[in-house]
């Protein structure tokens, strides 16, 4: 293709595959796939920094060198394989039928490495975030039904619960956007809980994650607005809906219409927070902080392509220099602590405020925060699409492709031992 056939090429695409993010925040299942295929994403990110911040600055080049980071030339896809054109263009070896497979494996290999990736990635934020929800639901209900039944002498107990999950909610925001960007870039769920590492890179990077954490929550006010708005609509006045599926109809255009700023957004966070991770790492590597050995094999390997762990070239973009040293004095982090504490808590007010205003059934106003959790954004009433039966659904899915992924894994060290 000549470069405008090209250009226009990549731009068809690109629309096609947010298009097709928008779609896949409307259900749970498929939200699953949204956080994998942003995990790829912020792994193409920090790859892409510590490219630019060694001798061998050619990304494409780059990348090409290796097979294991071959697939980052583009942004991830789907379904299909990375450059899956080019597996038509491939020698037959090993036969025909060989061949065939792995031209059926490409069909499908991105939709199966952003579920793994999606699930596990869901897992782990969900392990840490949905306790201060549950707290947060119970005593939200609990404080109502207190006053329902005028029990009076009980009303201390819904809300000590919710103080107690927010304070617990404000604890682990300071801790999880870096762990899910470690998470990402290693495509690994168990460094998600490198603790140590993730709380000395943190404090290597005060700054950039203070701002980056009210940049965070600006993010997040308009998609409590966008998910408090529907109950100001009037539907039965203002478009003469009269019957359940026209009000499915409506709702659901309206939050796939949502999704062009929740996706955007929750992509944008996940790039940005990979971005300050890599940045953190080399800078707690550079200086002797971390060693190489206590990083994930694959950034290990990607240190020693780049020669990273060789030498200390400057870091780029240091026109904060002052005041990053600055922050990283005790009294500085401690001014940062206040205040990412009062920017948390900001949020966690937020959050109540926009569930006073609409409250939404079964908690899932309180258990999922989409730019926090799951980009899932749909809140259909229970008497037109039941969530549980969703939710339900979900769960024999997510078990039967862990199922799956486990028997591959069987059979593959199987073959290898004969």
């Amino acid at each position: 293709l000549s470069d405008h056939g090209n250009r226009l090429w990549r731009t068809v695409v690109f629309l096609l595959k947010f298009l097709l993010g928008m779609v896949f925040c409307q259900a749970i299942f498929t939200s699953f796939m949204v956080i994998g295929w942003t995990y790829r994403i912020a792994q193409r990110t920090a790859i892409k920094y510590w490219c630019k911040c060694s001798t061998r600055n050619d990304f494409a080049s780059f990348i090409q060198d290796d097979k294991s980071s071959a697939g980052h030339g583009h942004w991830p896809n789907w379904f299909v394989a990375q450059n899956f054109r080019s597996l038509f263009r491939r020698p037959v070896n090993g036969g025909l039928g060989r061949h065939l497979w792995t031209i059926f494996k490409g069909f499908s290999l991105s939709l199966r490495h952003n579920l793994a990736l999606g699930i596990q990635g869901a897992a782990n934020t969900l392990a840490l975030t949905l306790p201060s929800g549950m707290m947060w639901w119970f005593g939200w209900d609990y404080g109502w039904n207190i006053s329902f039944y005028k029990s009076y002498e009980q009303s201390f107990i819904g809300p000590v619960v919710f103080l107690i999950g927010s304070l617990f909610f404000i604890a682990v925001m300071f801790y999880l956007p870096m762990a899910q960007a470690r998470q990402a870039v290693c495509a690994n769920w168990k460094s998600f809980w490198d603790a140590r590492l993730i709380i000395r890179l943190i404090r290597s990077q005060w700054i950039r994650v203070l701002l980056f954490s009210g940049l965070f929550v600006l993010l997040c006010v308009p998609v409590l607005i966008l998910k408090t708005a529907p109950s100001l609509f009037h539907l039965s006045e203002s478009q003469n809906i009269t019957t359940s599926a026209q009000a499915a109809d409506y709702l659901g255009k309206y939050y796939f219409l949502a999704s062009l700023y929740v996706f955007p957004c929750y992509v944008l966070i996940r790039v940005l927070a990979a971005r300050i991770y890599a940045r953190g790492l080399l800078t707690c590597l550079k200086g002797n902080l971390v060693s190489i050995e206590e990083l994930n094999p694959s950034e290990q390997i990607l240190f020693q392509r780049l020669e990273l762990h060789l030498g200390s070239p400057a870091l780029p973009g240091n026109r904060f220099l002052k005041i990053v040293g600055w922050m990283g004095s005790r009294m500085g982090q401690v001014f940062s602590v206040v205040v990412m504490f009062l920017v948390w808590a900001a949020l966690a007010g937020a959050i109540l405020v926009s569930e006073f205003l609409n409250y939404h059934e079964a908690g899932r106003g309180w258990l999922n925060q989409q730019l926090i959790q799951l980009p899932w954004f749909n809140y259909m009433p229970s008497h037109i699409r039941p969530a549980g039966e969703e939710i339900s659904g979900t769960l024999i899915l997510v078990v039967l492709v862990i199922a799956a992924r486990y028997a591959g894994n069987c059979m593959r060290l199987m073959a290898k031992g004969r």
